[in-house]
């Protein structure tokens, strides 16, 4: 009886060559799984300049090849290189050989040129569209790559167009959120200015002008004979009325722009602002650190945070007693209006539709301009405690 044929004979799993062609295999398996994972690990520590140089170097080291380059486009199409591995001198050649509608790796043969073989693996971004491809390519002839390490390769550069685009969505927000912050700078400068103008107005005109009538009053009242009860009522009445009129314009003068913040700085100007809470009945406990002069940005920002502060203790509070605190300390300064009122249920994002929630929106917002941040804490039936801390800015003053 003949002997079956050397190739019919089904290999034995426990010879020395089905154990090496495992181990092999497994060589290749930890070889795939750790280009991944350390790649992975390190991309999040990358800029995304070293991102594509790390991945184009381990990409070629991976499959033994000695250049390649990787190549990004942009929706007009113009193609860019932005990472290169191997002699600049060959690696002309592949320029122009992108194929932008491959959505797998692609495997070419160049006889006969500087760089024979060729893989091309896609970069795709969320939309499923190539931005980009890794172009790995050897000085002489390789056999072609199994699946495995063409969907390892794939799989890398789906890793390196994650983070790209990352970063494009975060460069791209972070130009907005600085436009937008820039707007609200120039906006708020903006109110500033009319508002100094028209407090200014307002003082040289209206003010002026309720002043000098209710002092003509007031001298006609002197020297006027005695009036009979009911005219004498309505005039003393008059004289009331024109007194209460100048009170209102001063305080209106003082809320677009209170002299005082300008004559004596910030801690006087929020004493000042104070005295609503006081004459409401609504005890005051000061705690000043600091009551020197600051930059004008510095102290018209935390004023206005404070003064909408007190108008929310005014309007929503519902409080008997409020603490106030200005300290200066680590080249930074900080103000804290706490008050034991009702509270409100503080959640993030704030509602901007709800009056309360934008003001407080606007405040943190003054406090973000200047570099600084501004906190809020609140419950219902707890109160409410706002912090706001920004830089400083002092030059020679007392730290």
């Amino acid at each position: 009886m003949q002997n079956p044929p050397h190739d019919a004979t089904p290999p034995d799993p426990n010879s020395a060559l089905a154990i090496r062609a495992h181990y092999r295999q497994s060589e290749s398996r930890t070889a795939r799984l750790r280009l991944l994972v350390e790649t992975g690990q390190e991309l999040t520590q990358l800029s995304p300049h070293a991102m594509r140089e790390r991945v184009l170097a381990r990409a070629c080291a991976f499959l033994a090849m000695d250049h390649g380059v990787l190549q990004e486009w942009n929706a007009e199409g113009n193609v860019s290189t932005t990472a290169s591995h191997g002699s600049q001198a060959r690696l002309g050649s592949l320029t122009g050989i992108a194929d932008r509608r491959l959505r797998t790796p692609c495997w070419q043969e160049l006889p006969g040129g500087t760089l024979p073989s060729v893989l091309q693996v896609p970069l795709r971004g969320g939309d499923g569209n190539a931005f980009g491809a890794l172009l790995l390519a050897n000085s002489v002839s390789l056999r072609v790559p199994d699946n495995e390490d063409s969907e390892s390769l794939q799989l890398l550069a789906t890793l390196l167009a994650a983070h790209l685009e990352n970063d494009r969505l975060l460069t791209t927000l972070k130009t907005r959120d600085r436009t937008l912050s820039d707007l609200v700078n120039q906006l708020l400068r903006a109110q500033e200015d009319e508002r100094k103008r028209v407090a200014y107005d307002l003082h040289d005109g209206l003010a002026q002008t309720l002043a000098g009538l209710h002092q003509r009053l007031q001298g006609f009242a002197g020297r006027c004979p005695a009036l009979p009860g009911t005219l004498d009522a309505d005039l003393q009445a008059i004289l009331a009325l024109a007194q209460h009129s100048v009170g209102e314009g001063r305080q209106l003068i003082a809320g677009l722009r209170p002299t005082v913040l300008d004559d004596f700085g910030l801690f006087k100007a929020l004493d000042k602002e104070a005295d609503r809470l006081r004459d409401a009945r609504i005890s005051v406990q000061w705690s000043a650190g600091y009551a020197g002069r600051l930059p004008s940005q510095v102290e018209i920002a935390l004023f206005r945070i404070g003064q909408e502060a007190i108008n929310n203790v005014l309007k929503h509070a519902q409080a008997s007693h409020v603490q106030l605190a200005l300290e200066l300390h680590e080249h930074a300064v900080s103000l804290r209006v706490s008050d034991n009122g009702k509270g409100f249920a503080f959640d993030q994002p704030l509602d901007t539709q709800d009056v309360q929630h934008l003001g407080l929106a606007t405040m943190q917002e003054r406090a973000s301009l200047l570099g600084g941040q501004l906190t809020c804490t609140s419950a219902i039936d707890c109160g409410t405690q706002l912090h706001a801390r920004v830089p400083a800015q002092l030059n020679g003053a007392p730290q």
